[in-house]
């Protein structure tokens, strides 16, 4: 033995290998997973679409419920309930923080991040609840669950978003099974617990006295354990609602897209409005659950709140006649609450998409929103019904659209998004169609007072270390660049940069959220401090800090590009005898295969649709103006249509006639 490990040790390389045997062999479990997960998509996927179904019908109900009553007789409603569960101090709470939130615009938002907590807690009772009562009666399942609960408290939440999105799809349903994963391992453990602590001497009284095993549970340990259940239902509640930025990046709405869309248009006031708003609910549905659960210190149910005040003789009548002036109120509602539309049809013209709704998605880019809603505008004249578009990332948009969870993508990249488009399906189900904008950058860019001080004109120049000193943001003497999303493709393209060009000794890619990143540039170029950074165009930025004025573009010293894109010279990354790089790119539109299969005037509509990038950066300019909410770009899209009608009607006529 003695021997073997010296001859290793003496070996060529053998001392790496001793020191570290770990390069000796990894394990696969990457692929393993990947594979498993394939499997079941490949062939369980309808069977667990099915699953989701009570959590659809359950959750679109409770939605409808909420969007439906107009907001002060949904008001005087919730008013009515905290009051009656948990007092008048929380009633009033409840209104004014529910009042709040209305007058800040997030009204419709909050009501779907609530139906989604109320769904996903609802299920996590009737799931939660069961297995803890099983964990409760029986050590070994406990001690089996124990592991899965650490697991599922433990994992982070992004890792299990995938096989979901995979499985299920994207939206509300989906982000309601995530939510529930997160949320239930509390409840499950705090049900367990309470049950288990219930006094011995109190069962075995019970056990003198006859109790069925069935009594004892239902009549003496879960009373008993109540609070203790309740505080589980507390935690599931927080937990859901933590959640709701997490699961906005799979196409949930509510106030969690409400921060995504802040973070991705880097608007403070738009992401601080949907954070506040999740807090003033958290608090409210906190206050509610606690004072439940303290239930035994409370004046008895029948005594307090509404009821108590119909029940007592002073306040019968009043109590009757509100009672009834709200339920005239809610009636009124109903029969008169209706949600604007937006587009009028010609119901002389022929109506190829009439009966069937699309459903588009783009990134959590506001800027993309702009041609989306052209396109959507286009397909409502087709007589096409229009769902509210979908934000989530482009490798996830993608899945979805392959998946036929989505219908189409007018930000599809042709050349940077061709991975996403191979791993989800390439051709067999997904197709590219039309040119929706063309000659598109991306490169690098630094400030343009720092360039001209050290005549910067090249990436290469950052080899030299004072330069990329210049850059150094964090001390470590490395140049600090921003870069990109993990797993937007230009990550890769940046990472192989640096070995490409020997930059990987002073230059460093600061990966994150993108529209986060891009904060601290330009809080540092309006300090005066130098800045490096990836873009792309058509972007905002280019507004915020404009090429040739206040940044310039970097050069690369030659073409170097990932094998994905090793056919590519340098001819298709230079513009204006400036080689940056990146190729040349075009947006396209991609659509399932089977929907335009399905729908030939749609199709043709998406082959006609362009739309010069001068526009779309006039677009994002009034965007960077303050013009940002997504009633402003819904305007500005109508505009365009308007300035360019002749046009615009000819490619609905068009696709109408095919």
């Amino acid at each position: 033995m003695t021997l073997s490990v010296f001859a290793i040790a003496t070996s060529q390389g053998g001392l790496d290998i001793l020191l570290n045997p770990f390069e000796l062999y990894t394990l696969p479990l990457q692929q393993w997973i990947t594979a498993a997960v394939n499997f079941l998509v490949d062939n369980f996927r309808p069977f667990f679409q099915g699953i989701s179904l009570p959590i659809s019908v359950t959750l679109e109900s409770i939605e409808w419920l909420l969007l439906s009553i107009p907001p002060l007789i949904l008001l005087i409603l919730i008013a009515l309930i905290a009051w009656q569960l948990a007092g008048g101090r929380i009633a009033i709470y409840s209104v004014a923080a529910l009042s709040l939130i209305g007058f800040c615009g997030a009204w419709n938002q909050a009501m779907v991040s609530l139906s989604l907590v109320v769904t996903a807690v609802v299920f996590c009772m009737v799931v939660g609840i069961t297995i803890g009562i099983a964990c409760a009666s029986s050590d070994r399942i406990e001690k089996v669950l124990r592991p899965l609960l650490d697991a599922m408290q433990t994992l982070p939440s992004f890792v299990y978003l995938v096989p979901v999105v995979m499985l299920f799809g994207i939206g509300a349903v989906p982000g309601v099974m995530a939510t529930c994963v997160f949320a239930i391992p509390p409840l499950i453990r705090l049900t367990n617990l309470g049950i288990r602590q219930v006094s011995t001497e109190v069962v075995e009284a019970a056990i003198a006295f006859g109790s069925t095993p069935t009594q004892m549970l239902w009549e003496v340990q879960i009373p008993l354990a109540m609070p203790t259940i309740l505080a589980g239902v507390n935690q599931a509640i927080l937990l859901a609602l933590s959640m709701s930025v997490v699961t906005s990046m799979i196409g949930v709405g509510g106030l969690g897209q409400m921060v995504l869309q802040g973070l991705g248009r880097v608007n403070v006031g738009l992401a601080a409005v949907g954070g506040l708003s999740i807090v003033l609910i958290a608090v409210m549905l906190d206050r509610i659950t606690q004072i439940v659960s303290q239930g035994n210190n409370q004046i008895p149910w029948l005594e307090r709140g509404p009821i108590g005040l119909v029940r007592s003789s002073t306040g019968q009548q009043l109590a009757w006649a509100t009672v009834a002036g709200t339920v005239l109120l809610a009636l009124l509602g109903f029969i008169t609450w209706q949600q604007p539309s937006h587009v009028t049809t010609d119901s002389n013209l022929a109506m190829p998409g009439k009966g069937v709704s699309v459903q588009s998605v783009y990134s959590s880019l506001q800027e993309e929103q702009f041609q989306t809603d052209i396109v959507n505008i286009g397909l409502e004249k087709l007589g096409y019904t229009i769902k509210e578009p979908k934000q989530i990332e482009y490798v996830t948009a993608h899945l979805a659209l392959g998946n036929g969870d989505l219908d189409y993508t007018a930000v599809h990249w042709d050349i940077g998004h061709t991975p996403f488009f191979e791993q989800s399906g390439g051709e067999q189900k997904l197709e590219r169609l039309g040119v929706i904008t063309s000659n598109l950058l991306q490169g690098y860019q630094i400030d343009k007072k720092t360039a001209d001080k050290y005549n910067i004109t090249s990436l290469e120049q950052l080899k030299d270390p004072k330069i990329a000193k210049l850059f150094d943001s964090d001390g470590d003497g490395k140049a600090n660049l921003i870069g990109c999303n993990s797993g937007w493709f230009c990550e890769i393209l940046i990472e192989h940069h640096l070995k490409a060009y020997g930059l990987e000794d002073t230059v460093e890619q600061d990966q994150g959220t993108y529209s986060a990143l891009i904060v601290d540039a330009i809080t540092r170029y309006n300090q005066g401090q130098p800045i490096l950074y990836y873009t792309w165009t058509p972007m905002w930025m280019a507004a915020v800090l404009k090429p040739d004025q206040d940044v310039v573009w970097l050069e690369v010293p030659f073409t170097d590009l990932p094998e994905s894109q090793k056919d590519l010279t340098a001819k298709d990354t230079s513009i204006d005898g400036k080689n940056l790089g990146f190729a040349i790119d075009r947006i396209r539109i991609v659509a399932n295969k089977k929907f335009v299969s399905a729908n030939p005037a749609a199709k043709r509509l998406f082959e006609l649709i362009h739309i010069p990038v001068e526009d779309i950066n006039a677009q994002n300019e009034l965007l960077n103006n303050g013009e940002d909410s997504s009633k402003d770009i819904r305007r500005h899209a109508e505009e365009w249509i308007e300035n360019h009608q002749d046009l615009f009607d000819s490619w609905v006529e068009d696709a109408r006639n095919v």
